[in-house]
């Protein structure tokens, strides 16, 4: 199960860029309907279980007393990413040639390692069946997203270099979590720092502007699927 999400995510980075053209679905219904499946997801599954895998950080050597160090590493996640994208986004980086190759290798370098911990994070061994296949789908609709909007700033650049490099983290996370298996604590912070930085991107590149909102695809999303994740939670327990 863990390969075919592998090559599901690897597929869908790849080649969603050919999906949902403008001319076949509406953007504005698109991205409000991609936003909905990853809000709903981030609320009623990634932040409980953040909550859950805080239990997993109160280990001697770490001496945690408090009940947040584990939001502390996803905030720190949605800083480093909300910092350099505000960095690299600037107008000084879009004037000169030169300046737009460095806020594109950076981008593409943060994302890269996103998508490398994202994808250990959903194949890891601790992650059940049903919260995987979950998972996986809330990060396809994602990483379309965040592919759509890399094409939209840096057009050929991407298609020649950024995909190829934001595929090949996503497989290289794969195979981490195939051949290491990492310490229960190592793991709880890689997803919360990738929780961190899934929520920043969900606001800054995925949630439609009031202009571009088309809200009843969006209500649409979060009542459709997060009426069949409760329905799931309370069927499996997971």
């Amino acid at each position: 199960m863990a390969n075919w999400i592998i090559i599901y995510l690897t597929l869908i980075n790849f080649f969603g860029i050919y999906l949902f053209r403008e001319e076949t679905v509406p953007s504005k219904k698109w991205f409000s309907f991609s936003s909905g499946v990853a809000i709903t997801y981030f609320f009623m599954y990634l932040l409980p279980s953040l909550n859950k895998r805080q239990d997993t950080l109160r280990v001697d050597w770490l001496n945690l007393a408090l009940p947040s160090e584990i939001y502390i590493v996803s905030l720190t996640g949605f800083t480093i990413f909300y910092g350099t994208m505000r960095f690299v986004r600037t107008p000084h980086f879009q004037d000169e040639a030169v300046d737009r190759a460095v806020s594109y290798w950076l981008q593409v370098t943060l994302l890269t390692t996103y998508m490398t911990f994202s994808a250990y994070v959903v194949t890891a061994d601790s992650v059940t069946f049903v919260a995987r296949s979950f998972y996986a789908t809330a990060l396809g609709v994602h990483f379309l997203a965040l592919g759509h909007d890399l094409n939209r700033h840096y057009g050929e650049r991407y298609m020649r270099q950024g995909r190829y490099l934001l595929s090949g983290g996503i497989l290289l996370g794969g195979f981490v979590s195939r051949w290491i298996d990492l310490a229960a604590h190592v793991e709880a912070l890689c997803f919360a720092f990738v929780a961190g930085a899934m929520i920043l991107n969900i606001v800054k590149f995925e949630l439609p502007s009031d202009r571009n909102l088309h809200f009843r695809t969006f209500v649409l999303a979060v009542f459709s699927y997060g009426g069949l994740l409760l329905i799931l939670k309370h069927l499996l327990n997971f």
